[in-house]
């Protein structure tokens, strides 16, 4: 119902991959950095959230004479320099518009699916990219790709860290009011609505709350100790009119708890309050707030205040 994304570990399917490409380009992105031993190759291939495999001296080698059979120059390693330098390569980057749209509908289709592990590692690749391609147009474009190019990465992973442990932190806040601490429970990074939010226990109030990741400034101290602190969730009952059961798509969070002629009575259950009366709003005039009472009073009130707007707008 509230159409948050919270997939703090992968559920994509890594058969869709070729693991073959995939190394391949691990490998030429690894030398067209810096030089690398057998060593340091293999232990990007176990690593990589997308390959995490453990080849051999042997396997590695293949793939380095893969890329030499595809035009690339690599020197030897000796036993006084063990590395492996990509001298010349064939390949002239030029992606065409299409391709980097192309690029663009696969990340948007599969971002939600990814953990940050591996958000960050398709985030590092489409850096390396616009730092090879030449074309400004096509930097930009690619730049606009990653849901999390203008974040601090450092700070995220911290956030990601602590939630997962559920610490207890005060983050420096860029609000509308200016800037802002707050003391937070931490509990999950999660995407909504394509940006990412710190969903947390906001203490002020001991309620659930989130913030907007890129207004995060920075993390001012944490209590390393797990928080215990829980929050009961907020369930609100509402009436849908004239609306067929059969039709319906039921969220997770909804539970049918009456049908009245052609009416569905529904008991739903979210962590925050805000977002419950965000989709009761977007239901519009189908929808009838049954309870809690405080809650359908202030839809009430918001509808008369949004009536009044636009009846005083000439």
């Amino acid at each position: 119902m509230d159409n948050v994304k919270l997939k703090q570990t992968s559920t994509f399917d890594f058969k869709q991959l070729n693991t073959t490409g995939m190394r391949a380009i691990v490998l030429f992105s690894a030398l067209l950095e810096s030089p690398k031993t057998i060593k340091e190759l293999t232990h990007l291939y176990e690593t990589n959230p997308f390959i995490r495999s453990v080849v051999s001296e042997d396997s590695m080698r293949n793939d380095i004479n893969a890329l030499r059979d595809a035009g690339c120059t690599i020197s030897r390693a000796s036993k006084h320099n063990m590395k492996y330098y990509l001298l010349d390569h064939p390949f002239n980057l030029e992606l065409k518009p299409s391709h980097i749209k192309a690029l663009k509908k696969i990340y948007n289709k599969f971002y939600a699916d990814f953990s940050f592990e591996e958000l960050f590692v398709i985030d590092d690749f489409l850096a390396k990219l616009v730092k090879y391609t030449k074309n400004e147009d096509s930097k930009n474009e690619i730049k606009s790709i990653s849901k999390i190019s203008n974040l601090d990465k450092e700070l995220l992973k911290n956030l990601v860290h602590y939630s997962n442990n559920n610490n207890q932190i005060k983050i420096r806040y860029n609000s509308k009011n200016g800037l802002k601490e707050y003391d937070l429970i931490a509990q999950k990074v999660a995407f909504r609505h394509d940006k990412l939010y710190l969903f947390c226990i906001d203490m002020r109030y001991m309620k659930n709350s989130f913030y907007k990741v890129e207004n995060i400034l920075d993390i001012v101290n944490v209590n390393i100790k797990k928080s215990e602190e829980e929050i009961k969730p907020f369930v609100a009952k509402y009436k849908l009119l004239d609306v067929n059961e059969e039709n319906y798509a039921f969220s997770d969070n909804e539970k049918l708890i009456e049908v009245s002629g052609n009416d569905l009575i529904i008991e739903a259950t979210t962590d925050n309050d805000f977002i419950m009366m965000q989709n009761v709003l977007n239901f519009g005039s189908r929808c009838v707030v049954l309870e809690p009472l405080d809650f359908r009073n202030k839809i009430i009130d918001i509808i008369k205040k949004t009536r009044e707007v636009y009846k005083n707008e000439k």
